[in-house]
């Protein structure tokens, strides 16, 4: 089962202080919160803080085809184990060119001078924007061809696998903290003040060099042979380059590297050629893209994915996470020190069971086939974040709830003719769905996914998660879920149509989440 993908934030309430969201349960009075019913007196109106239970799960497989970010490397903490991301990357002539390219067969030559273009250099090249562990220790990895080019009838995710063909470089190292001079104005809002100075800024790219340098590779020259041609076609690129993987070497094991696909992402020929006079030569260079950037949309861009394997700590409760029956077990908070985690990227999430649910189902049976005998007025996660538990990755600023059985797979329901994952949408839409125009996201605001509650983190403390679930609790309550009860939850950083990956994690106090519900009992 897929894990889905997003980056839909949404407010849920806030409530006076961090110290005011977990203590015990209290009484308010109805008049101050304004939850009397038309027809109907409050008794009383009070909240309750039900207990959660907390573990961590991890999903097998999720979305990473043509992703907001390209993951390569490798890195291992003590806690979940090693990641290892490889990446797996179709070429194609782009569609828009970058201004300082120039075919090799296009030179300006002057009549009787043959330009004469020679090959220099065959560099990888692509932006970085995130760097999940040590940036002082070179990136080194393996560049592989591919035996066949990436399918565009098929679905890859972060557990496809794909043949490969022959290398192309072995333990390609490049720098990951890399710096530039720059020229910047001293005073850029003056418009007379032109002053300026050089200042040291990153140099956030990847470069690796698989021809030239002392590097020979024969596919380098096939291509550049085809780049000299008159009829430099994309059949003939894919002929003769079926694409490319790029993958961790062995031993290195210090960082995993978010790359952009941007219009930076490309495979880059650097060359010389005779000039007009034939007395010197001048330097040109093209592009072959590998992101999205360079195309006119996400469909016409060249097929990647991400594949993400993590190998779970020995001797940790965590390890029974692993192999394939591993994304049905669940490890307890009290098995890991209190702690739940989820993350981005390789499948963590924190599965959450609420029995509480069923106990306000029970409170709000109708007496004598009346009226239910309670309103949900408000209801909310609390979720707190386990303070100095995360110092290698970047914490998680907003999550998703997915409803789920009990092998912890995602429920589903039909909706506009589409399978989609049963997850719990924001206040104000009908739970299941109803209403919504589109599955996917759009313009309007009306896409299915686009629509799902959030947990956010309250910035700038970051003490805690919460999530606002009234519109789901009284469905659950009221049996107006359209399908069956899920068994449990899983709370996850992803969600579908969002393309969106990244190593973000979050550990939470798994001992300490609730559900706060503010009700009414009616007379």
């Amino acid at each position: 089962m897929n894990w889905p993908i997003s980056a839909c934030r949404l407010s849920s309430v806030s409530l006076l202080s961090a110290t005011l969201l977990f203590t015990a349960a209290g009484c308010e009075d109805a008049n101050d919160l304004g939850v009397e019913l038309p027809g109907t007196a409050a008794a009383n109106t009070e909240y309750r803080d039900f207990p959660v239970a907390a573990s961590t799960v991890l999903r097998d497989s999720f979305e990473t085809q043509k992703a907001t970010r390209i993951l390569v490397g490798r890195v291992r903490d003590n806690v979940l184990g090693t990641t290892t991301a490889t990446a797996f990357l179709n070429l194609k002539i782009a569609q828009s060119v970058v201004a300082a390219d120039t075919l090799p067969s296009a030179v300006t030559k002057l009549t009787g001078v043959d330009p004469n273009p020679q090959l220099d250099s065959l560099v990888v090249e692509a932006a970085f924007d995130a760097v999940y562990g040590s940036a002082t220790t070179p990136l080194r990895l393996n560049v592989y061809q591919l035996a066949q080019p990436l399918d565009d009838r098929q679905t890859y995710n972060s557990a496809s696998s794909v043949a490969l063909g022959s290398e192309l470089g072995l333990n390609v190292s490049t720098r990951l903290n890399a710096t530039a001079k720059r020229r910047e104005r001293t005073n850029s809002s003056s418009s007379t003040d032109t002053t300026t100075i050089v200042v040291t800024v990153p140099n956030n790219t990847v470069r690796l060099k698989l021809h030239g340098g002392g590097r020979n590779l024969p596919l380098a020259t096939d291509v550049f042979s085809l780049l000299k041609g008159t009829s430099f076609t994309q059949a003939g690129l894919t002929a003769v380059w079926k694409g490319m993987a790029l993958q961790p070497a062995a031993d290195f094991n210090t960082a995993v590297v978010g790359l952009l696909p941007s219009s930076a992402a490309r495979a880059v020929f650097y060359y010389h050629y005779t000039n007009k006079k034939n007395t010197g030569t001048l330097k040109g260079r093209y592009s072959i893209a590998f992101g999205l950037g360079s195309f006119q949309s996400r469909e016409n861009a060249p097929r990647y994915f991400t594949q993400i394997v993590n190998e779970l700590p020995s001797g940790s409760p965590l390890s029974r996470l692993a192999g394939p029956s591993g994304a049905a077990q669940s490890v307890a908070a009290a098995e890991t020190d209190g702690k739940v985690y989820m993350q981005g990227g390789n499948g963590f999430g924190a599965k959450l069971e609420i029995p509480g649910l069923n106990e306000l189902k029970q409170l709000a049976q109708p007496t004598n086939g009346g009226s239910p005998a309670i309103a949900i007025n408000r209801a909310e996660l609390l979720i707190p974040v386990s303070p100095f538990a995360n110092l290698l990755f970047p914490q998680v600023t907003s999550a998703y709830l997915y409803e789920v059985n009990t092998a912890n797979q995602s429920l589903q329901r039909t909706l506009l003719n589409n399978r989609v994952e049963r997850l719990i949408l924001r206040e104000g839409v009908n739970p299941t769905g109803a209403g919504l125009s589109s599955i996917v996201d759009d313009q309007y605001g009306t896409g299915y996914y686009q629509n799902a509650a959030s947990a956010t983190l309250n910035d700038p403390l970051n003490t805690f998660y919460t999530m606002s679930i009234t519109s789901y609790v009284q469905a659950y309550v009221y049996d107006k879920l359209g399908g069956p009860t899920p068994a449990a939850f899983v709370l996850s950083p992803f969600l579908r149509n969002s393309y969106g990956l990244d190593l973000n994690r979050a550990v939470l106090d798994g001992s300490n989440i609730k559900l706060r519900v503010y009700y009414s009992k009616l007379r």
